[in-house]
């Protein structure tokens, strides 16, 4: 992710990735992106994070230039913070690291509104209509990502099949809900949607490897399907545990797909 200001931050005892990001103008998407490593749960006293702070923020620590030194300021690490020399290569095309972002964050809002609905619809919550909602509206962000580069037809059809991942989520929610050895027939058509969609854009975009796109989606389908195993078994650690792992997954199957667009 491209960034002029790149921060090398150290946490300070009582951090957390919501209090950094108020305080560098950012967002928790932002710092996991940056640091896909990184249990968000569990941020460790003097280990480092990087920031790229938001529009409007101001480093009060930073030094002012010293006189007959204007060209080269000086930057002081106080308060944890350094700045990386060496980080801000412009890179070769924005509109790709634009498209990198816009995908990374279309996907890693997929698994988090999937997550936020599931447990909503666990515990019989009267939000569950609210972030199903927002599960379908991100589908529609994703699905306008492909549409800048598949023509209508093909989007139709890519559509349908997305549509479907998100019914047959709920008919494995639903079955795992009032039985956890659930194994019906929902669990098997969701995986062969997956291999659906996974040769749909390998048709699309001659780029994408299908034998590779259709592991990553069976992944995706692996550890939510084992996120609500957890869950509805109230092993809460796994289940957080396997959603931050879900995270680089979605990652790499955003990166993965956002370099088969750009090959295009």
């Amino acid at each position: 992710m491209y960034c002029q200001n790149r921060i090398s931050y150290r946490v300070q005892e009582g951090d957390s990735l919501y209090k950094l990001a108020k305080q560098f103008h950012t967002t928790v998407t932002e710092l996991i992106l940056l640091n896909s490593g990184v249990n968000p749960y569990n941020l460790q006293t003097g280990m480092r994070l990087t920031i790229c702070p938001g529009e409007g923020y101001v480093d009060e620590n930073e030094s002012k230039p010293s006189e007959g030194n204007t060209n080269k300021p000086t930057k002081t690490p106080v308060g944890g913070i350094v700045i990386i020399p060496g980080t801000t290569t412009q890179p070769e095309n924005n509109m790709g690291v634009d498209l990198r972002q816009r995908m990374r964050m279309a996907w890693l809002n997929h698994i988090t509104l999937v997550k936020f609905y599931l447990i909503s619809f666990f515990e019989n919550l009267s939000s569950q209509n609210a972030w199903k909602d927002a599960v379908y509206k991100n589908a529609e962000e994703i699905l306008a990502i492909f549409a800048q580069y598949y023509p209508a037809s093909a989007m139709q059809r890519f559509r349908k099949l997305f549509m479907e991942h998100l019914r047959l989520t709920d008919e494995v929610a639903a079955g795992l809900k009032a039985d956890p050895a659930f194994s019906g027939a929902a669990m098997e058509n969701w995986y062969i949607n997956a291999e659906e969609i996974a040769s749909f854009l390998s048709r699309q975009t001659p780029a994408y490897n299908e034998t590779e796109l259709r592991k990553m989606f069976y992944d995706h389908l692996d550890m939510e399907r084992q996120q609500m195993e957890a869950y509805l078994d109230g092993d809460y650690e796994t289940d957080i545990e396997i959603y931050l792992r879900s995270q680089q997954n979605m990652i790499e199957l955003a990166d993965f797909l956002t370099s088969g667009l750009l090959a295009r």
